[in-house]
């Protein structure tokens, strides 16, 4: 047989032992003494493919994950109706959208927050989200989307007249919008409104210093005035 030979040799073939290929095959045998069990019980709740089924949650003005290491913010209004929890409604005097009526309801109106380092982050922190992209990093009016055949510049929050505003008129500016900017009531909290504006007295004040231009930690303006 044409076989016959092969047979031969393999039945005269004796394995040499060789000491590595020993401790390979032990080392193999003991890793998958651990690693089977834990295979066995842990496989049938992973799944695989799972498409839809688990996927982040897109809660209101949150972000969304990372695209090219930039966060998504969510733009989904809140449920038609529904308040958050320890929501105080603002009553603003005045239902006009001029500045007229901006003043007088800043008249009335002083900002609440104590002025800290922790708040005065998170008004920085809401400006990039929500005013950055047009008023621009140090409110200069440049933002990334203002430009020819874009959108027209708002004006520099470092005018004398800017700069002159109570922060109860602001925040009515920022509340109920003004001209051609939106109003901003169902994206930023009260809260976060007078830390925002906090954050833009910071910004005028490094870009227009003045002897007493502060406004101590802790303290209140009189009547608002900043």
């Amino acid at each position: 047989m044409i076989l016959q030979p092969v047979w031969d040799r393999l039945a005269r073939w004796q394995p040499r032992f060789s000491l590595r290929a020993y401790k390979a095959a032990l080392i193999g045998m003991i890793l998958a003494a651990f690693a089977l069990p834990l295979a066995i019980v842990g496989l049938p709740f992973i799944e695989f493919l799972n498409g839809m089924a688990a996927q982040p949650k897109g809660k209101t003005q949150m972000t969304y994950g990372r695209v090219f290491g930039e966060e998504l913010i969510v733009e989904r209004p809140p449920v038609a109706g529904t308040v958050p929890r320890g929501y105080k409604e603002i009553v603003l005097p005045a239902k006009g959208n001029t500045i007229e009526e901006a003043k007088a309801a800043g008249a009335t109106l002083v900002n609440p927050v104590p002025l800290t380092i922790q708040n005065l982050r998170r008004g920085q922190d809401r400006y990039n989200i929500f005013c950055i992209a047009c008023h621009g990093e140090m409110a200069e009016g440049n933002g990334p989307v203002i430009g020819p055949n874009r959108f027209p510049a708002p004006p520099s929050l470092h005018t004398d007249q800017a700069r002159g505003y109570s922060d109860g008129t602001i925040f009515r500016v920022v509340t109920k919008g003004m001209g051609k900017m939106p109003a901003y009531a169902d994206k930023l909290e009260p809260q976060d409104r007078w830390k925002v504006i906090d954050y833009v007295r910071a910004v005028q004040r490094a870009m227009n210093p003045r002897p007493g231009d502060t406004r101590p930690a802790g303290t209140q303006a009189e009547g608002g005035k900043p």
